[in-house]
């Protein structure tokens, strides 16, 4: 077994990517986003990283490119969520932490009359309720009343909008 060091955003989007009592480590999780088959406890075979994250490299060879940050105003044009709607915090596995309600405000929301980005508010009420990370990603722990959350909505705006391109390129 070898082990790496990951910084706190990666750890993070490691635990959204988690399925409850099914994944029990973060190597769990890896090897099922990565598509590898479980290895017996014995095994000793290493895994080639190298290998591994070409897979899911640009073709560049610089990495994946990243995508674009989810952009509340860009959703509120679409359609995709209302100015004013209200939106709950939703824990790592998607649950809803009772309580906690922001507002959407053009490009940030607002809670108790005081603007935040997603992922500032997020990590302050996370904290409050006993998570411990530092890093956020705030889109993927505000829902709207229909469970959706912002980075749902952006994941399928994002889609829709390179649907959109590759059809005008036909």
């Amino acid at each position: 077994m070898r082990s790496i060091e990951i910084d706190d955003e990666v750890y993070s989007h490691i635990q959204s990517l988690a399925i409850a009592y099914e994944d029990l480590i973060p190597n769990d999780t890896l090897k099922r986003v990565f598509g590898l088959k479980a290895k017996s406890k014995n095994s000793s075979d290493p895994i080639d990283l190298n290998k591994l994250f070409k897979k899911f490299a640009s073709p560049s060879g610089r990495g994946r490119a990243k995508a674009p940050k989810a952009n509340l105003l860009e959703l509120i044009c679409t359609g995709s969520i209302a100015d004013g709607e209200a939106v709950s915090l939703v824990d790592y596995s998607g649950n809803a932490i009772p309580g906690y309600i922001a507002h959407v405000s053009s490009s940030q929301l607002t809670f108790e009359g005081r603007q935040f980005s997603m992922s500032e508010l997020a990590r302050r009420f996370l904290n409050e309720h006993g998570y411990q990370s530092q890093s956020i990603r705030g889109p993927a722990h505000w829902a709207t009343a229909n469970g959706k959350t912002i980075r749902d909505l952006w994941d399928t705006y994002l889609s829709e909008r390179s649907k959109s391109e590759d059809n005008c390129h036909d």
